[in-house]
């Protein structure tokens, strides 16, 4: 593979674009057990698209802070050049925004307000504490959205997206604790703003929510609530993690989404 494609699937964040595309199947499935329709794989491609543009987009407005905190990623190493990957997350934009218009023209018009949420996330919105958390968190957890329309199915997958939301901002939160030294000098994120212990009290308040939500899609005697324990293990091990100012609870946190959407297909 050239480097420069390395690169470009780098600054896509490949793993979390196929996450998405994923993401768009199980709200599909939750919503109506339908895997079959072409507006569904039109809207999982779009998904891709418009992931690769969040995080292109961001990586070029990102890079002084990626030089402390990131330093081997491609723009701040020099392994690709940013007139390149403007021009890649421009392509994944309007691809995006086209694709999901073929899925359905009411995501059309979605897509159009979430790539300006994207683009103004990265160039104000993440530097407001709190706020480009939960941004990052809604605009995360609308590939259920996307799927569950496709099939007819919106109330489903404002569900998924009322669970998914919580669990998000918990992890945006986490990697803004591993984070915060990195971005002292370019951003106020909540560690820095509130302080590590209140940051660390809003992570247990996100699970929370995270828990309550889950368990509100699951009777008493659904399957769900028994597939959902691996999740909820992987929960607890990341905001172990989180409390005591140990690294590595956002991608344990990411595990934990993936082992909840497994469960919303298995108990479905």
């Amino acid at each position: 593979m050239p480097a420069d494609v390395r690169s470009l699937a780098v600054v896509a964040r490949w793993q979390n674009a196929l996450i998405a595309a994923v993401g768009v199947y199980v709200g599909a499935w939750w919503g109506a057990r339908d895997l079959s329709r072409a507006a569904t794989l039109a809207a999982a491609l779009a998904a891709i698209a418009l992931t690769t543009y969040a995080n292109a987009f961001n990586d070029l407005l990102d890079i002084e802070i990626d030089r402390r905190a990131h330093p081997r990623r491609p723009l701040p190493s020099g392994a690709i050049r940013p007139r390149a990957v403007a021009a890649f997350a421009m392509v994944a934009a309007i691809l995006g925004v086209a694709l999901a218009w073929i899925a359905r023209p009411a995501l059309g018009y979605l897509s159009v307000a979430v790539v300006a949420l994207m683009t103004l996330y990265s160039t104000s919105l993440a530097r407001v504490a709190l706020v480009g958390n939960l941004v990052v968190a809604l605009l995360a957890s609308l590939p259920f959205f996307y799927g569950a329309v496709t099939v007819d199915a919106r109330r489903a997958g404002l569900a998924l997206v009322a669970v998914a939301v919580p669990l998000h901002f918990a992890r945006e939160l986490a990697k803004s604790l591993d984070d915060a030294s990195a971005d002292a000098p370019y951003r106020r994120t909540a560690p820095l703003v509130l302080g590590r212990p209140a940051t660390r009290a809003l992570v247990v308040v996100a699970l929370s929510l995270f828990v309550w939500r889950l368990m509100a899609l699951a009777p008493a005697d659904s399957r769900l609530r028994v597939f959902a324990v691996p999740a909820l293990v992987l929960c607890v091990m990341a905001s172990s993690r989180a409390l005591a100012g140990r690294s590595g609870a956002p991608l344990l946190f990411k595990t934990a989404m993936l082992a909840a959407m497994a469960a919303l297909v298995a108990a479905r």
